[in-house]
C-alpha cells in the first residue's frame, strides 16, 4: 500500500509549478503588450518627424525658385566669359626644363557639383540701374571637344625621276643645307632629315647640344600613349589643378584657374601639345610618375644628348654655355620616327597623339615652305634667354619625312626664317621627286 502522505506532496508540487507557468506566461504577455505599444507610438512620432521636414523642404527649394526668378533672369555663360588669351611667349629666367611635378590631388564627391566664383562686373539695366552680375567658373572638367581624327596615309605616289636621277639631286641637297648653314655665321644651326619611305638619312651639326623649349614634349606624350597602350593609363582620368604647379616665367592659360579645377588628362596633353603649355605638361608628368621617372625613360630612347646630363658648348654669340637639359636634332628626329611607326602599328592607340601633334600654326618655322593642304605634326619649342628656336616635324607631303631644325639667333623672326629656308631645300627635293 502507497504511502498517502507521499502522494500528497507531489500532487502539491505539480500544482505549483502549473501556476509558476501560468503566471510567466501572463508576465510575458504583459511585456509584449507594453514593448508593441511603445514601439507604435515611436512609429508615429517618426512618422510625424519626417512629414514635417518633407514639408519643410518642399516649401524652401519653391521659395527659392521664386526668389531667383524674380532676382535675376538667367545668361548664357558663353556671353560672359572673358576673350581668349593669345599665346605669348614669355622669357624665361632660367635654361627651358621640364616642369616641376607636384603631388596628385584627390577629389571627392563633393567637389563634383562645387562652383567658384570667377568675376563679378557692374552692368546697367534699361531703365539705367546698376546690376550686379557674377559669373561662376564650376570645377568640373569641361567637355570634350569633337575632333576629326587626322588621319596617315598608309601609302605614297611613286617618284617620276629616275633612280639616278634621284640620287643626283639628293647630293644637291645635302650640299645646299651644308652651305646655306655655313654661310649664317651669325646663327648657330642644326639639321636632320629622315625619309620614313626611303630611308635616306643626313644632318648637319645634328649632334650639338641645344635648348629646344616645348620640343621635348613631343616624346613626353608619346610616353604617355604607350602607358595608354600597356592599359595603366587612360585619356579620360580626370586629375585636379592647383597652384603648386605654376611656373614664373613659364607660358600657361592656366595659371589663373581656380585649385580644384579639373581636366581630363587628354585635354591637358593637347594643352601641351598645341599650345606649348608648361602647366598643363607638369600635370601630366605628375600622372607619369615625376620628372625623374620621366627623365629615366628619356634616356632609354635617346642615342644622342642626354637631356638630364650638363652639357658644354659654344653659342652663337661665341658664348660659353653649360647646363641640362639639352636635345640636339638628331634626337628630336629619333622620337620623332618612333611616334609615326607607332602610330602605324597601333593607330587606334596613338590616335589621339596624331591628333594633338597636327599643326596649329602651319606658318611657324619650317612648316611655312610646304603648301596649306600638306599635313605636318610637329611641335616647336623656343627659349628667350638663349634666342633658341627648334622645331621638329613629321611631314606627309607625296613622301613621309621628318625634318627637325634647331636655331640659335638674335631675333626669333630670323631663327624662324632660317628654319622656313632649310624645310623649302627639302620641299624642293621632293616636289622634283614627284615632278
Amino acid at each position: 500500500m502507497k504511502n498517502p502522505k507521499s502522494n500528497f506532496i507531489g500532487e502539491a508540487w505539480r500544482l505549483r509549478r502549473r501556476r509558476m507557468i501560468i503566471r510567466g506566461i501572463i508576465v510575458g504577455a504583459l511585456i509584449l503588450v507594453v514593448a508593441f505599444t511603445i514601439f507604435f507610438v515611436k512609429i508615429l512620432n517618426m512618422k510625424d518627424e519626417i512629414d514635417s521636414e518633407f514639408t519643410g523642404t518642399t516649401t524652401q527649394v519653391f521659395t527659392s525658385d521664386v526668389v531667383t526668378s524674380e532676382a535675376s533672369t538667367p545668361v548664357d555663360s558663353s556671353e560672359e566669359t572673358s576673350e581668349p588669351i593669345e599665346e605669348t611667349t614669355v622669357p624665361s629666367s632660367e635654361e627651358t626644363t621640364l616642369p616641376p611635378t607636384t603631388e596628385s590631388t584627390q577629389y571627392t564627391s563633393e567637389d563634383e557639383t562645387s562652383e567658384t566664383p570667377d568675376d563679378s562686373s557692374v552692368e546697367t539695366d534699361e531703365e539705367g540701374n546698376e546690376v550686379t552680375t557674377t559669373t561662376t567658373i564650376s570645377l568640373l572638367p569641361d567637355p570634350l571637344e569633337p575632333r576629326e581624327p587626322v588621319l596617315l596615309p598608309d601609302s605614297y605616289p611613286l617618284q617620276t625621276v629616275t633612280h639616278t636621277q634621284r640620287d643626283q639631286s639628293y647630293a644637291n641637297l645635302k650640299h645646299a643645307v651644308k652651305k646655306y648653314i655655313d654661310e649664317k655665321t651669325d646663327a648657330r644651326i642644326g639639321f636632320y632629315y629622315v625619309n620614313l619611305n626611303t630611308n635616306e638619312t643626313f644632318g648637319y651639326n645634328d649632334s650639338a647640344p641645344f635648348v629646344v623649349g616645348s620640343s621635348i614634349y613631343m616624346p613626353i606624350a608619346m610616353f604617355f600613349y604607350d602607358d595608354v597602350k600597356s592599359g595603366t593609363k587612360s585619356p579620360d582620368t580626370i586629375v585636379e589643378f592647383n597652384t603648386d604647379y605654376v611656373q614664373e616665367n613659364a607660358f600657361s592659360e592656366l595659371n589663373e584657374m581656380p585649385n580644384g579645377k579639373q581636366f581630363y588628362l587628354e585635354q591637358l596633353l593637347f594643352r601641351a601639345l598645341q599650345d606649348g603649355d608648361a602647366v598643363a605638361m607638369s600635370m601630366l608628368l605628375d600622372q607619369l610618375g615625376g620628372q625623374e621617372n620621366v627623365m629615366t625613360r628619356l634616356k632609354g630612347i635617346t642615342s644622342g644628348i642626354d637631356y638630364s646630363a650638363v652639357q658644354n658648348y659654344v653659342d652663337f654669340q661665341g658664348l660659353q654655355q653649360s647646363g641640362m637639359h639639352r636635345s640636339s636634332p638628331y634626337d628630336l628626329a629619333k622620337y620623332a620616327e618612333l611616334i609615326y611607326w607607332r602610330y602605324m602599328s597601333y593607330p587606334e592607340t596613338y590616335q589621339g597623339l596624331i591628333d594633338a601633334l597636327s599643326a596649329k600654326d602651319p606658318s611657324y618655322g619650317l612648316c611655312r615652305a610646304f603648301p596649306s593642304n600638306t599635313t605636318i605634326l610637329h611641335r616647336p619649342g623656343t627659349n628667350a634667354d638663349f634666342h633658341s628656336q627648334s622645331d621638329v616635324a613629321i611631314i606627309l607631303s607625296s613622301e613621309p619625312v621628318i625634318v627637325s631644325i634647331t636655331v640659335e639667333a638674335e631675333t626669333p623672326e630670323e631663327a624662324q626664317e632660317i628654319q622656313a629656308a632649310l624645310g623649302a631645300l627639302v620641299y624642293n627635293f621632293i616636289s622634283y621627286c614627284h615632278a
